[in-house]
């Protein structure tokens, strides 16, 4: 097989993946009553309406790779991953727009936990961080379980780095066990929701269900620690590094803001909200930095 249909291979098995687990989780929702509405006005039949709901987030998403692709052509990995988070969270908020996903969850939650109260901001974030967080931690497990086969259906690079995918029998434990940390984390942070939004009574359980995991996701943090190599640390310290240093600006500014009343306190579930997903974003992009260079010095190499 040429390296040029050996690359649209890979390509289509990354897409194809992304578009099974859309599919998916589209499965698992309902359009919103507006949306539909808005169809109906438009004399869009009911049955239509709704396919075509369940059908939009696979194209939004699918379409927001391939121009992610497209517009990232011939540019470094970090400005493609950067291009894929922009025009997926483009993607992703109207498939919130139109459509309530995993609409079973909080029935489930509630008839264990009682009734819920509308989420705040910070809780619509925590839900997010956990439900990414989750999603992350299953894709992780995959590459644990299968190995290359799954490197090669996860990725959406087409001219990844072979040596990249293989994936060696002693780097699945390690994969498994940063799968663990990054489930019981996403678990964590939905539980500190859920306890946010539970009525008086009702805060205990899914209060030690999130000290229990972030704990064992604290854990997990540790024993990867000592398993990592210097490269592997460095980039953590800066992911760290550069997410403080932005959490600090940005606490400063709120302060700020908040003396002069233009917006409301910041309480601590939104500080560990806050400091969580700018370490997600901040890691995401040095990792990609530190890939993007790595590639450019083997290059140059050769």
């Amino acid at each position: 097989m040429s390296t040029e249909a050996s690359k649209s291979k890979r390509r289509a098995a990354g897409v194809l993946t992304v578009a099974v687990a859309v599919a998916l989780l589209s499965a698992t929702g309902q359009p919103t009553p507006k949306v539909l509405a808005r169809l109906a006005d438009l004399g869009v039949p009911d049955l239509a309406a709704r396919i075509t709901v369940h059908v939009l987030p696979v194209v939004l998403v699918v379409g927001a790779v391939l121009l992610g692709q497209a517009l990232g052509k011939g540019r470094s990995k970090m400005t493609r991953w950067i291009l894929y988070a922009l025009l997926g969270a483009v993607a992703g908020f109207f498939t919130g727009y139109s459509m309530d996903v995993l609409v079973g969850l909080p029935a489930a939650i509630q008839a264990v936990n009682g009734p819920l109260a509308e989420p705040s901001v910070t809780d619509i974030v925590l839900w997010a961080i956990g439900g990414i967080s989750i999603a992350t931690g299953l894709m992780v497990a995959a590459l644990a379980v299968f190995g290359s086969p799954a490197a090669y259906a996860l990725n959406l690079e087409p001219d990844c780095d072979p040596e990249a995918m293989d994936i060696r029998k002693a780097e699945r434990g390690i994969l498994a066990l940063s799968s663990a940390g990054l489930s019981a984390m996403g678990i964590a942070s939905i539980a500190l929701a859920i306890a946010q939004q539970s009525g008086d009574g009702a805060t205990l359980g899914p209060s030690i269900i999130a000290l229990v995991t972030c704990a064992a996701s604290g854990f997990a943090s540790i024993i990867l620690w000592n398993l990592m190599d210097e490269l592997q640390r460095r980039q953590v310290v800066n992911a760290y590094a550069v997410s403080a240093v932005i959490f600090t600006a940005g606490a400063f500014v709120w302060s700020i803001a908040e003396v002069q009343g233009l917006v409301p306190p910041f309480g601590a579930s939104a500080s560990f909200a806050a400091i969580t997903f700018v370490q997600m974003m901040a890691a995401s992009i040095i990792t990609a930095a530190v890939a993007g260079n790595a590639r450019a010095k083997k290059r140059r190499a050769a």
